[in-house]
């Protein structure tokens, strides 16, 4: 990432840089594609893949929501905009309570510029899947846990 001075995000830890080249990111996108569906992979891909020290009950929550997220369209290949409105389900039934989870090792191996350069919506979308993989990937301790909020979600919806 360049190493700049600039804003960055209230409660999730990147680098200037690195929220820069998010922010880049989204602007293409929606220059480029309008709103495509992968949209929804890429905001939890960055978000997932940034979490704080589990201090602020607001780092917590997005990467619990984002990773959930994240195993609603993965694992279970929900449409992006359904696995969207799964996530203030998430944060309402959990009524505030996310724990700290932790990593086991580096964020993945794919990062926010992966996205930069596509060539058109099926390739933003590839990308963003290859991102969203990575960065699920690399909390694989935590899918147990994420797996069964996200199931606990849709058995209420199911019901």
């Amino acid at each position: 990432m360049p190493d700049i001075d600039g804003p960055v995000h209230k409660y999730v830890p990147s680098s200037p840089g690195c929220w820069k080249a998010f922010g880049e990111v989204q602007a293409a996108e929606a220059q480029r594609f309008g709103h495509p569906a992968a949209h929804r992979l890429v905001v939890d891909a960055y978000m997932a893949q940034h979490p704080g020290d589990g201090r602020d009950r607001r780092d917590r929550q997005s990467v619990f929501v984002h990773l959930v997220g994240l195993c609603a369209v993965l694992e279970h290949g929900l449409p992006q905009p359904f696995a969207t409105s799964l996530l203030g389900q998430v944060i309402r039934q959990r009524g505030g309570d996310f724990p700290t989870l932790q990593r086991t090792g580096a964020p993945g191996s794919v990062t926010v510029l992966h996205m930069a350069g596509a060539a058109d919506p099926t390739d933003y979308e590839r990308r963003a899947l290859e991102w969203a993989t990575s960065v699920w990937a690399s909390w694989s301790a935590q899918h147990e846990l994420i797996r069964s909020a996200l199931r606990a979600v849709l058995d209420r919806v199911q019901t």
